[in-house]
């Protein structure tokens, strides 16, 4: 019996998967930008079950070959894009739900010190703040800052946003003195940006 034709059948079947679950994360963003949360909604949730498919019976942890980190990948894509729609909606805990699996994903494939994780660490941040959970949202965006600093340096133009966010809470709790200095830092890389 010749198997030769079975690794590219899964190939040819992994492949289309893949381009339809680009076609769907695609139809997903045009209909989030033009408001149409039900239609963003559905298309996000097919193409979160076709990347579970991708990565059905595979450990985060141990994807070594290049296909299996894309397929991980782009579940994490799937799991942030369902957890920033539900979060824009107030469904705070479905989107904290998605956050942290995403956010787990990304610590078993890339370590706890990549920016891929310090985009997640933001995104809890601000459903933390959402929620008026204060101190898990400083400790989330202290963390997300250092790893920005670390790889970017403290001067880096991608620290602004957590810059910004990080002193609108503490704006909002009466730390007026420690935002007051954060929007002077974030004023400082705005305008060396715009050199």
């Amino acid at each position: 019996m010749d198997t030769s034709e079975g690794p590219a059948v899964a190939t040819q079947d992994r492949a289309a998967l893949a381009a339809n679950w680009q076609n769907l994360s695609q139809e997903g963003y045009t209909a989030f930008e033009k408001r149409r949360y039900v239609q963003a909604e559905t298309r996000f949730q097919d193409a979160l079950k076709i990347a579970e498919s991708l990565t059905a019976g595979k450990d985060a942890a141990k994807a070594r070959s290049e296909e299996d980190r894309q397929d991980f990948e782009r579940l994490t894509k799937s799991l942030n894009n369902l957890a920033a729609l539900y979060h824009l909606q107030a469904k705070y805990e479905m989107a904290e739900a998605m956050y942290e699996r995403c956010l787990d994903l990304k610590l078993a494939l890339y370590g706890d010190d990549h920016l891929e994780v310090a985009v997640n660490l933001h995104n809890l941040a601000a459903l933390s703040c959402a929620k008026l959970r204060w101190e898990k949202a400083e400790i989330l965006y202290k963390r997300a800052l250092e790893i920005r600093e670390k790889h970017l340096g403290a001067e880096h133009a991608e620290l602004v946003p957590i810059l910004k966010n990080y002193a609108i809470m503490l704006r909002r709790i009466k730390r007026d003195d420690e935002a007051a200095a954060m929007e002077a830092r974030k004023g400082a890389i705005e305008a060396a940006s715009s050199l």
